[in-house]
């Protein structure tokens, strides 16, 4: 393969930010430098086999999630290895019935393409608050607001993000549902380059003893178009997820494949893990000491 020009390199470079675990599809397509070149903030499916909209025992949780991505983009392999470092505080507040909960989560990640070096740093940290309600037995129904902080680092998008995020998931008797509806708007320095996005996480769960099965799917969809060349990206993917309960702490991994894709360049092959670990809870309170006499 002949040597790729510095340009090339850059787009692929922008290309490869966006395929990052919880981070944006770039893609350079054929639109020139000045065009466009970015979409969803959040990398779809990686809320899918998470109970996202359940009532945990109050304490912080941590999730560490990495997602290993392939893409080939005009015949060049680009690569993504990133980790979040997931942080959940299920609080004792309740409004109108609804329990309340908070995240911040920021990530790493190296990025790589064939014929140029390594790219490592941070991405945009997330941050967010929640609140679900019961609404039939097993099942909650959630809504989240929060977004993206605006940074500038190599590996990082300039303008920040506002989601929401609202979605179902059923919990019992082994059994675990979650669909999650997400949308992202833009905003801040430079998001006149990034369109408003739509992204649907799914999965369905079984555990059987200390392990768990089921299948997922996740899919994106550009609403606007921020460019007069700019292509709207769109993406389907199917896959299936494996976990076991280690008593304490659960290991979920999940593989996914694009079934379809739309002006990302090529489908994608994905590889995420979480492992989930409680970091704290308060104390019981002690029994009161009763005297007879």
């Amino acid at each position: 393969m002949s040597e790729m020009t510095s340009l090339a390199r850059d787009k692929l470079r922008r290309i490869a930010v966006g395929v990052l675990a919880a981070g944006a599809a770039l893609v350079a397509g054929a639109a020139a430098p000045t065009d466009a070149l970015a979409s969803s903030t959040t990398t779809p499916g990686f809320t899918s086999g998470l109970a996202i909209y359940a009532k945990l025992p109050e304490g912080l949780y941590y999730i560490n999630q990495t997602d290993s991505s392939f893409r080939e983009v005009g015949g060049i392999d680009v690569r993504v290895n990133a980790n979040i470092l997931f942080f959940y505080y299920q609080s004792p507040l309740e409004v109108a019935g609804g329990a309340i909960s908070f995240v911040v989560a920021p990530t790493l990640v190296d990025i790589s393409s064939e014929g140029s070096s390594h790219d490592f740093g941070l991405y945009n940290t997330y941050l967010a608050a929640q609140i679900s309600w019961p609404i039939a037995d097993g099942l909650r129904f959630g809504y989240r607001i929060g977004g993206y902080v605006p940074q500038h680092d190599s590996t990082a998008l300039a303008y920040g993000t506002i989601e929401q995020r609202a979605g179902f998931t059923y919990l019992k008797d082994g059994w675990q549902a979650t669909a999650n509806f997400m949308y992202g708007n833009p905003v801040g320095h430079d998001s006149r380059l990034a369109p408003d996005y739509f992204v649907g996480d799914f999965s369905i769960t079984k555990a059987f003893g200390k392990w768990g099965l089921g299948p997922v799917a996740h899919m994106s969809k550009d609403l606007t178009s921020p460019g007069s060349n700019y292509q709207k990206q769109s993406q389907f993917a199917l896959g299936g997820l494996v976990s076991y309960d280690f008593g304490g702490a659960t290991l979920q991994v999940k593989l996914t494949k694009d079934v379809s894709q739309k002006n990302y360049g090529g489908k994608e092959t994905a590889v995420w893990t979480n492992l989930i670990v409680p970091l704290w809870a308060p104390e019981a309170p002690l029994a009161p000491i009763v005297t007879k006499y």
